[in-house]
């Protein structure tokens, strides 16, 4: 499912965990895969908008990077 999102594309997620940085958080899609979200670091429980910036090839797969989106 992680091929199917490009740079640009706006998700709705979940996040899991505190990441491995203070701002960063970790969620995951409906089919597993790791999605590192950039200023989520401080919203574990909450459900966040972001805008997918980059993808990651791991020996355990891929993972997307996106950047949280917070409105005021």
């Amino acid at each position: 499912m992680a091929n199917c999102y490009r740079n640009g594309d706006e998700i709705i997620v979940t996040i899991d965990r505190q990441g491995l940085c203070a701002d960063e958080g970790i969620a995951h899609l409906p089919d597993d895969t790791m999605v590192v979200i950039l200023g989520a670091g401080d919203h574990v429980g909450q459900t966040v908008e972001a805008t997918i910036t980059g993808r990651l090839q791991t020996s355990l797969g891929n993972s997307l990077m996106a950047s949280a989106k917070f409105t005021q």
